[in-house]
């Protein structure tokens, strides 16, 4: 299965948005003192991480899939 141009702009739109999430995620968790605003600032870093690293494989696999 191949992906569109669109669907290919489309899921580079969304690694961008995730990695932006991540940045400004982990930017609060260093910005706070209050440590359990921290916690949860590293959370949502790692969860916008785990989309992220699942929208990269994705991405990988498709381009692989393109070579062939």
């Amino acid at each position: 299965m191949q992906l569109t141009e669109m669907e290919l702009f489309h899921l580079g739109e969304q690694l961008r948005a995730e990695a932006l999430a991540i940045t400004k995620s982990t930017t609060c968790a260093r910005e706070t003192t209050d440590p359990k605003l921290q916690q949860m600032y590293l959370r949502i870093a790692e969860r916008h991480r785990g989309h992220y690293e699942i929208l990269m494989r994705n991405a990988q696999n498709f381009a692989q899939q393109r070579q062939f």
